[in-house]
């Protein structure tokens, strides 16, 4: 019996790349306005990432805290190390706001809010999307980020969270997700049953097949009916 509905989040529920193209913009904004002479230009901070995962590689799936690391290190050369981190603490409340601020997929609200009267919800994500900035926690009950649980999809380590925590069995939970390998696959060899919000912009391919196949998130509650039916 399914008891419990999972979801990845980007790319999933909404678009995530002008999502965090817009909170770069204002991110970029609000620090070249506080910091007199400092440009924030994602592509010049490459040697400083190097430098920050090289020393520490679980930033890698840590990614607020890899943010905030960035920014302080490359404000040090304007500001004092105090200042910096105070200023790159507030650089990532402005990011974590705008990067909260999204577009969901036509009908994707609805769809939730219809699927939460008979079904556990809650998400499993390898972002920092969180659901009580996004509004989410009126149906989504759980959330797991692999910056809470040290590893990233496709390692089990989410899944295994969310099992617990709900104290379901692996085949009575759904997870619904747009990445073939991440999604797909890593929650099919924990057991769960899945189902794969296709995109057309994920061009790779998977080891297995997902349960259910979807390409709009409006056909989610036939889908899991399909599942259940079973």
């Amino acid at each position: 019996m399914i008891r419990v509905i999972a979801f990845d989040l980007d790319d999933t529920l909404w678009y995530v790349g002008p999502v965090i193209k817009r909170a770069e913009s204002i991110l970029a904004d609000w620090l070249e306005k506080e910091v007199p002479g400092y440009s924030y230009e994602p592509s010049t901070l490459m040697p400083i990432r190097e430098t920050l995962l090289s020393e520490d590689p679980s930033l890698g799936h840590r990614l607020t805290a890899f943010r905030q690391q960035l920014i302080k290190a490359s404000l040090v050369s304007y500001l004092d190390e105090q200042s910096a981190a105070s200023h790159a603490e507030g650089a990532m409340e402005i990011f974590l706001a705008a990067r909260n601020e999204v577009e969901f997929f036509e009908g994707a609200l609805d769809t939730l809010r219809d699927i939460a009267r008979s079904f556990q919800l809650g998400a499993i994500t390898n972002g920092n999307a969180d659901i009580y900035r996004l509004g989410l926690n009126d149906c989504f009950s759980f959330a797991f980020s692999a910056e809470q649980v040290g590893a990233p999809k496709p390692a089990p380590d989410l899944f295994h969270a969310a099992l617990a925590h709900t104290g379901c069995e692996p085949a009575q939970m759904v997870y619904v997700g747009d990445d073939p390998i991440k999604d797909v696959d890593a929650a099919n060899e924990v057991g769960l049953h899945t189902i794969w919000m296709k995109s057309n912009d994920k061009l790779i391919k998977g080891e297995s097949n997902p349960d259910e196949t979807i390409d709009d998130i409006r056909a989610l509650p036939d889908a899991i009916r399909k599942l259940v039916d079973r």
